[in-house]
């Protein structure tokens, strides 16, 4: 049984038919760091921590005499978040508990730490405090093209430059960690590099742009295969894997109509002054190079009055 006589004013005696001890009783209120006893702090915590990684240290402070009994002895725990973090009872530092705390699952956790005075025994006074806890990012997710394969068309007359589309891969990470670069992989028979990439650094998107001339006579279809990397990779998550994913674009290229090409372009026809009227003085051929290959019809653009030639 225990008797309890209390003054707000001085602090008076309990009694313990049990224990047979004096005790002081317990009138002081608790405070974290001079502050209301509910406050709020955020640490960072630099993720992905291991379980027992030390967080933070809260500190209560109570206002009976340390050297008389145990009043003034503080006991910490956790009222609520245990499922994530612990706190040690002496000490007040807050750890881990679980083996990662993924940022992209959940980023904020609010852990809720209560301090007890007289060693946390019953009738101890306590007071609490909310820890807002934010769990800082790391590159531990690769980049991963929405689609496995992007389609694409332009016109074969589209000049050195032109933009042909924008893919862009997604990361699960934020700020420097998305950051990410992209190269070209051409298939064979493509004709080599006809096509290059560059990223945007606002928008992380590949940009594909035509460096070389197209011809669709000669390939309708090019197929390159786009590559996306990270730039920043973290070597603690090197067993997750390589930081970098693969997708095709293949990039068909429109017929234009084209003018008839003579072949050859130029040339010389000789012819002797004595030679009679209607004698051939040579053959000139044009064909049509789209992929159509329509009859050509050759005419002189302009012919003088007297003129001594007819086609």
């Amino acid at each position: 049984m225990i008797l309890r006589s209390c003054s707000s004013h001085k602090p008076s005696t309990l009694f313990s038919a049990h224990s047979g001890e004096l005790l002081t009783c317990e009138e002081s209120s608790l405070g974290w760091g001079g502050q209301a006893q509910r406050s709020q702090v955020t640490p960072v915590l630099l993720g992905p921590p291991g379980p027992g990684t030390s967080v933070m240290q809260v500190m209560a402070s109570d206002a009976d005499d340390p050297t008389y009994g145990s009043s003034a002895r503080l006991v910490y725990s956790v009222l609520d978040g245990e499922h994530h973090f612990t706190v040690d009872p002496k000490t007040g530092v807050i750890r881990t508990a679980v083996p990662d705390l993924d940022r992209e699952s959940q980023e904020r956790y609010e852990v809720v730490i209560q301090a007890t005075d007289m060693a946390g025994q019953l009738g101890g006074l306590s007071g609490s405090t909310t820890v807002t806890i934010v769990v800082t990012d790391v590159n531990d997710n690769p980049p991963r093209f929405p689609q496995k394969m992007y389609q694409f068309s332009i016109q074969e007359s589209a000049p050195i430059g032109t933009a042909v589309g924008r893919v862009k891969a997604e990361d699960s990470d934020v700020g420097e960690n998305t950051d990410m670069t992209y190269h070209l992989k051409e298939e064979s028979g493509s004709g080599g590099h006809v096509f290059k990439v560059t990223t945007d650094s606002d928008t992380q998107e590949a940009i594909i742009v035509v460096q070389k001339r197209l011809d669709f006579e000669s390939q309708p279809v090019h197929t390159v295969v786009l590559e996306a990397l990270n730039k920043f990779v973290d070597p603690r998550f090197a067993d997750l894997g390589t930081f970098r994913d693969q997708a095709i674009v293949r990039v068909a290229v429109t017929d234009v109509d084209e003018p008839p090409e003579f072949r050859p372009p130029s040339g010389l026809l000789e012819v002797q002054e004595d030679a009679q009227v209607g004698s051939l003085v040579g053959v000139v051929t044009a064909r049509d190079p789209d992929a159509a290959n329509r009859p050509v019809r050759l005419r002189f653009p302009s012919l003088p009055s007297r003129s001594w030639l007819t086609e």
